[in-house]
């Protein structure tokens, strides 16, 4: 499953044969690299106009400087706490130039159509980031400075992935859709789920496509290697993981081992909190997979106790005498005014105007004080949702549930409900987005001067 996720979500653009591990572009890129370093590190302005000037790659109209990426190089080493050592430059450099050739296509097409990140959302991302690396509120600039980082290269970067959101969220946001049905066969898996192990993962995918299998499981090996000696996971995710996942830094959520497949789902009870996995072989790619929390998985119903419903009844009556074709007739006609709203107000006005004097709001009940037959029909409802026809004694009743709290006054059904559609509309918009953009790539002009 994860595999068959991996291979559709790919949101990582691959520039063919131009970064295959080991290729002599890379040899030659790693050379014009350490030249560019050591000129920052002798003659810093000098290196700064020069690198400016040179080209690393040019993405339709515009241009990704020998600068732009001994920049973003230095950032990610830093927030990485990977060595900063010209071998590693060299080593991460094709990753790094590919991921900023990315950002250069999304920023095209978020000006196409018209977006624009507000400064306000830029500076809120940027806070969000000195917070998780223990940088004084404000402080980034000066933190920057002091490793000779220019700030615009962390703004830039930011600017890139909010404008990518916004372009996906513009474009197919209402495209997508998804059902009740869909959220509820989730439902019911995390219920038959209960009891069972459950893991918090984030993951890091090299996927083989078009490069030798060896030189793929190399760099897995080296990741690996970093890892353990304490590189940052998120941004090694973000900038060298090929799936879905590497925008939130490989992280997957809770998931139980099957969800990962037979290949993979052994290795998770192996691994002890904050462990990485040796790197995973699999028939489409490496995987690596952290550990950052267990747990039991519960069920996620309140029990009756906690539970205080809202109901509203439409009442048709019958006759003392009424026969079966009578009650019949009453009863569809009771499904049909049942099955013609969702929304309680709507299903009072119809109970109004169709019901009987008995029809109306019948109050707030502790679902496990209710008598047994009105308990069944409603103990599984949803607010908005309508209970079955029931033949009472005088006539025919539907329930609809208005309110459904459980103590602290939120569901957790619903919540669940509300989670797991999130989950699944991210999911297709993720599919989106990749899609979308293999078409840029398609059909821009991409050219490597390295």
């Amino acid at each position: 499953m994860l595999q068959a996720r991996n291979k559709m979500y790919n949101l990582t653009m691959k520039l063919d044969t131009y970064f295959s591990f080991g290729t002599s572009v890379q040899r030659r890129m790693s050379v014009a690299l350490s030249v560019c370093l050591m000129l920052t590190c002798t003659h810093i302005n000098y290196a700064h106009s020069q690198e400016t000037l040179n080209i690393a790659a040019v993405i339709n109209d515009e241009v990704v400087s020998i600068y732009d990426l001994s920049q973003r190089i230095n950032l990610v080493i830093l927030f990485s706490n990977l060595p900063n050592t010209p071998e590693t430059h060299q080593r991460i450099a094709p990753s790094i130039l590919r991921r900023l050739v990315i950002e250069k296509l999304h920023l095209q097409e978020a000006k196409r159509i018209g977006i624009e990140v507000p400064e306000a959302a830029i500076q809120n991302s940027i806070s969000i980031i000195e917070t998780s690396n223990n940088v004084p509120v404000g402080g980034m600039k000066s933190m920057l400075d002091s490793r000779g980082i220019d700030i615009e290269t962390l703004r830039q970067q930011v600017r890139a992935e909010l404008s990518w959101i916004d372009v996906i969220r513009s474009l197919f946001r209402r495209l997508v859709t998804v059902s009740v049905q869909e959220v509820e066969d989730v439902l019911n898996k995390i219920r038959t789920n209960a009891g069972k192990p459950e893991y918090l993962v984030s993951e890091i995918f090299l996927a083989y496509d078009e490069k030798p299998r060896s030189e793929v499981e190399q760099v897995a090996q080296r990741i690996y290697a970093q890892i353990v000696a304490g590189a940052g996971w998120s941004q090694i995710a973000q900038n060298f993981s090929e799936s879905a996942s590497a925008q939130k830094g490989g992280d997957l959520g809770w998931i139980f081992a099957d969800d990962l497949g037979a290949v993979i789902s052994g290795v998770l009870p192996q691994l002890n909190l904050g462990q990485a996995s040796s790197p995973i072989t699999t028939d489409d790619g490496v995987y690596i997979l952290l550990i950052r929390n267990k747990r039991i998985a519960s069920d996620i119903t309140a029990s009756d106790a906690e539970v205080r419903i809202g109901i509203h009844q439409l009442h048709l009556a019958l006759s003392d005498n009424a026969n079966a074709q009578e009650v019949a007739e009453t009863i569809n006609k009771a499904r049909t005014l049942a099955a013609s709203t969702t929304t309680c107000p709507a299903f009072a006005s119809i109970a109004k105007s169709e019901g009987s004097e008995s029809s109306g709001f019948l109050g707030e009940f502790d679902l496990d004080k209710l008598n047994p037959q009105f308990k069944n029909m409603i103990q599984s409802l949803e607010v908005g949702g309508a209970s079955q026809p029931f033949r009472t004694a005088d006539g025919v009743i539907v329930l609809m549930v208005c309110s459904r709290q459980s103590e602290g006054g939120v569901d957790p059904v619903a919540a669940e409900r509300e989670r797991i559609q999130r989950e699944i509309l991210n999911e297709r918009l993720s599919r989106m987005a990749s899609q979308h953009e293999d078409k840029l790539r398609r059909q821009a002009f991409i050219g490597i001067r390295l």
